[in-house]
């Protein structure tokens, strides 16, 4: 019974630590650890004027390949900029599984 009692605090102490850490990632976060899928359009619109040059990409990291390359994929009309619009019905291309 000595050694019970003992335990207990530890295990009360783990069971706590157990529960946090197994909530965390369905708690509410607001930075993009564990997000999936693209930011907000306004996040990536760093002048607020309702486009995104390659410049404002560049400073958002990326999962997948070179700014660049992804920006001219994201930006339809090719005219160096992209709209909310555009932004919107991208799609990206589907990995191989």
């Amino acid at each position: 019974m000595k050694h019970a009692k003992s335990l207990l605090p530890t295990a009360v102490l783990l069971s706590v630590m157990c529960g946090s850490v197994l909530a965390e990632p369905f708690q509410g976060n607001s930075g993009s650890e564990g997000r999936r899928g693209p930011p907000p359009f306004s996040s990536l619109d760093l002048d607020g004027d309702g486009s995104v040059t390659l410049s404002e990409f560049e400073q958002h990291e990326i999962p997948h390949g070179d700014h660049s390359t992804v920006f001219s994929h994201i930006d339809a009309d090719d005219d160096g900029a992209i709209t909310e619009t555009e932004f919107t019905n991208h799609k990206p291309p589907r990995r191989r599984q």
